[in-house]
C-alpha cells in the first residue's frame, strides 16, 4: 500500500513538472508580464485582467500561480478565451470566474487533496461538450466573459437567452455583476453589440429584441433608422441595428416611445402574398451557362416546392410553385441569361439561388507531351533519361538488359511519377509555379534514340469539366465484299478514327492541388491482312488497342508522367536491285526480304496549372511561348547539325 502511495506521488509530481516545463516555455507572454508583479497581486489580492483569445492552458497557469494550487491539466483541455474587466477584480472572483469558464467547457476541477485535478462532465448530459470534430472551423465554440459598468446582470438574462446558440451556454455571474458566454464565434459577435448596447444604455431608455417572421431585419432596421433619425439628432437616444442571422432586431429607446416602435414593426412584419400574377423577367448570368442552370432550376421546381427567403418563423413555409401552374425557367443561349415567369416573391428566390450558383469557377491549364519510344532503340543507345527525381523512386535508364527493362516496366512506380525539378519558377497570383524543363526531353528527338513525339497539345478547362485531346485520324476498314450481277466485286468499307484520346477532368482541391480523372486511349495500325474471296485481293488494316483509365493527384504546377503502354509493331521490308528483283523466281536473288518485331512505348507527361484570374493567363501563356520559341531554335539547331554531318559522311564516301 506504501509502495503503491509512493509511485502515485512519484507520478503526480512528473504531472507537474511537466506543467512547469510548459509553463517556462510556452506560456503567453501577456501572462508572462503578468506575473512578474505576482507579490504585489499576492498582497493586495486583486488583478486586473484584460486577455483576448488567450488559450485556457495558460489560463490555468495563470490560475495555477496566483492561488499557489497545484492543477493537473489533461490533454483534451482545449480552446481560446477572451476576458475584459474594466476594474480590478478579488485573486477569488478570479479562481471561481475560472471554474465557470471550465464548466461551460464540459470540464470540472476537483479537489485532490495535494493536488487539484480537471476531469470531464461527460456523464452529465446537459454538460457535454460538444464533439469538436464534427463541426467545422467557423463552428468552434470560444468564451467571452464581460463585467457589466452600468447594467446589471440580473435584468439582461431574458435578452440574451435569445441570442444563444444550439451548443451554447450563458453563466451569469453576480457577486462580480459579470456574464461568461460560451458560443460560436458568429453569436459571440452578436453577443458583444447587445452588450455594449445595453451596458451603455441611458437611464429611462428600453431595450427590447424583436423577432421577425416575414420581413428582413436589416431592410426594417433601415427603415427605423430613417424615421427616428431626426430624434437622434436631437440628442433623444434611440439605437436599432438587426441580428441577420436571428432575423431580429435590438432596439434601444425612450420607454415612451417603444409602444410606437412596436406598432411600426407590426406593420413592416407582414407576410407577402404569394398569389400576385406572374410576369416575365430576365437573369444574365455572369458565369454559369443557361442552359445548364436552367435545367438545374427546373428540375428543382417541378419535383419540390421552392422556399422563398421568407419568412423565417419555424414552420411557416410559402410555396412558390403548383402543380396547375409551375413556375417557367427557360435558357436564352445567345445572351447566357435565363428567362423565369414567376410573380415577385417567387422571383426574389430564384435570384437569390441562381446568384449563390453563378460563381465564378476555377480553371485548370492541362499542358500534354505525348510521346512514343522504341525500347529496342533505348536498350541499345544506353541514353541516361532520369524521371523522377526528388518525387518518384526509381530511374529509367538505357543500357539495360532485357530482364532489368522489363521488370522497371511492371514497376507500379514506373507506371506513374513526377518529372525532376530542373526548371524555371514564375510567380503568379502571389505563387510560385514550376515549370520543368522540357528541353531535356525534346533532347532526345535527335537521330536515332528511338523517340517520336506524337502530339503536345494545351488545353483550358473549367474545374470539375471533362476536356477531351484527340489526335486520331480516319482510316478506312474494309468489311465485306459482294459482286454486282456483272461478277464485278464492290468491298464495303467503314471509316474509324485510328489513333490518340486522351480525357481529363480536374478537380482543384483546397491546396491548390488537382485531382485528374484521366482516360486516355491509343489506337494504332501494326499491319495488314490480305484476305483473298473469290480471287479479289484486298487489304485489311490490324489494330492494336491500349486503354488507361486512372486518377492522379498532382502538386499545381508539377508535371506527372504516365507510361508502361506497350506495342508490338511487325515491319516487313524488301530491298533489292531494281528491274532485276521483280524477275520471277531468279528475282529473288536479287533482292533481301526481312521481318522485324518492334516495341514501342507510349508515355505522356501532363502538367496541370490552377489559374484564376486573366494575368495568370497571361503569364502562363508568355512562359509557353518562350518554350516554344526555345523548342524550335533547338530543332533548328539539329536540323543543321544532322545536315553537316550527312555531309562529312557523303565526303568520306567519296574519298
Amino acid at each position: 500500500m506504501r509502495l503503491g502511495k509512493f509511485f502515485f506521488t512519484v507520478l503526480v509530481s512528473i504531472v507537474l513538472l511537466g506543467m512547469s516545463s510548459f509553463a517556462a516555455n510556452s506560456v503567453n507572454p501577456q501572462i508572462v508580464a503578468l506575473l512578474q508583479n505576482i507579490d504585489q497581486i499576492k498582497k493586495s489580492k486583486e488583478i486586473t485582467i484584460n486577455f483576448k483569445d488567450i488559450d485556457i492552458r495558460d489560463l490555468t497557469y495563470l490560475a495555477s500561480q496566483l492561488t499557489g494550487k497545484n492543477i493537473i491539466i489533461p490533454s483534451n483541455l482545449k480552446g481560446k478565451v477572451t476576458l475584459i474587466f474594466s476594474k480590478p477584480i478579488s485573486v477569488r472572483d478570479f479562481w471561481n470566474i475560472y471554474t465557470a469558464i471550465l464548466k461551460t467547457r464540459g470540464f470540472a476541477i476537483v479537489d485532490r487533496g495535494k493536488f487539484y485535478e480537471i476531469i470531464s462532465l461527460t456523464r452529465v448530459k446537459e454538460e457535454t461538450p460538444p464533439l469538436e470534430k464534427r463541426l467545422s472551423s467557423g463552428d468552434v465554440l470560444v468564451t467571452y466573459v464581460y463585467r457589466f459598468k452600468n447594467g446589471d446582470v440580473t435584468n439582461v438574462e431574458r435578452i440574451l437567452g435569445r441570442f444563444r446558440g444550439r451548443r451554447g451556454t450563458l453563466l451569469f455571474y453576480r457577486p462580480a455583476n459579470m456574464v461568461i458566454i460560451t458560443d460560436t464565434a458568429e453569436n459571440i459577435r452578436n453577443f458583444k453589440s447587445v452588450l455594449k448596447l445595453i451596458d451603455s444604455a441611458e437611464k429611462g431608455t428600453e431595450v427590447k429584441i424583436y423577432p421577425l417572421d416575414y420581413a428582413k431585419a436589416s431592410e426594417v432596421a433601415t427603415a427605423l433608422k430613417t424615421v427616428y433619425s431626426s430624434m437622434s439628432k436631437r440628442g433623444v437616444p434611440f439605437v436599432v441595428f438587426p441580428v441577420n442571422s436571428e432575423n431580429s432586431l435590438v432596439v434601444s429607446a425612450r420607454k415612451d416611445l417603444i409602444p410606437e416602435v412596436d406598432r411600426i414593426i407590426k406593420e413592416l412584419d407582414k407576410p407577402v402574398s404569394t398569389n400576385k400574377e406572374r410576369t416575365f423577367h430576365v437573369i444574365y448570368l455572369k458565369n454559369s451557362k443557361a442552359d445548364d442552370l436552367a435545367d438545374t432550376l427546373s428540375k428543382l421546381v417541378t419535383s419540390i416546392a421552392i422556399y422563398s427567403e421568407f419568412p423565417k418563423k419555424k414552420g411557416k413555409a410559402v410555396s412558390i410553385s403548383s402543380s396547375k401552374d409551375l413556375i417557367k425557367i427557360v435558357p436564352d443561349t445567345s445572351l447566357n441569361a435565363l428567362i423565369v415567369y414567376a410573380n415577385d416573391k417567387e422571383y426574389k428566390a430564384i435570384e437569390n439561388l441562381v446568384s449563390q450558383l453563378d460563381k465564378k469557377r476555377k480553371q485548370v491549364l492541362v499542358s500534354v507531351f505525348i510521346a512514343e519510344v522504341s525500347q529496342k532503340a533505348m536498350k541499345e543507345i544506353g541514353i541516361k533519361w532520369q524521371i523522377f527525381g526528388k518525387n518518384g523512386g526509381a530511374a529509367f535508364r538505357g543500357g539495360l538488359s532485357d530482364a532489368d527493362f522489363y521488370s522497371s516496366v511492371g514497376l507500379s512506380s514506373f507506371a506513374a511519377g513526377f518529372l525532376s525539378s530542373s526548371g524555371q519558377t514564375v510567380n503568379i497570383g502571389g505563387t510560385n509555379v514550376f515549370f520543368p524543363n522540357l528541353l531535356a526531353l525534346f533532347s532526345l528527338l535527335e537521330s536515332g534514340t528511338g523517340f517520336n513525339v506524337i502530339s503536345a497539345p494545351k488545353i483550358f478547362t473549367i474545374n470539375n469539366k471533362e476536356a477531351t485531346i484527340d489526335v486520331s485520324q480516319v482510316t478506312p476498314f474494309a468489311e465485306s465484299v459482294k459482286f454486282d450481277v456483272n461478277g464485278n466485286p464492290i468491298i464495303n468499307y467503314s471509316y474509324k478514327p485510328v489513333g490518340l484520346v486522351l480525357k481529363i477532368t480536374p478537380h482543384i482541391s483546397v491546396d491548390k492541388s488537382i485531382v485528374m480523372e484521366t482516360h486516355l486511349e491509343v489506337n494504332d495500325v501494326i499491319g495488314y491482312e490480305k484476305p483473298d474471296i473469290g480471287g479479289i485481293q484486298y487489304v485489311v488494316p490490324i489494330t492494336s488497342k491500349r486503354e488507361l483509365d486512372t486518377t492522379i493527384k498532382v502538386p499545381d504546377g508539377k508535371t506527372i508522367v504516365l507510361g508502361g503502354l506497350i506495342s508490338k509493331k511487325t515491319i516487313e521490308t524488301m530491298e533489292g536491285v531494281p528491274l532485276l528483283s521483280s524477275i520471277p523466281v531468279v528475282g529473288n536473288l536479287f533482292r533481301y526480304n526481312s521481318k522485324d518485331t518492334e516495341k514501342t512505348n507510349l508515355f505522356i507527361f501532363m502538367t496541370p496549372y490552377v489559374v484564376e484570374t486573366p494575368d495568370e493567363i497571361a503569364k502562363i501563356t508568355e512562359w509557353h511561348k518562350k518554350m516554344s520559341e526555345l523548342f524550335l531554335k533547338y530543332e533548328k539547331e539539329q536540323k543543321e547539325k544532322m545536315k553537316k554531318e550527312e555531309i562529312k559522311s557523303n565526303i568520306k564516301g567519296n574519298d
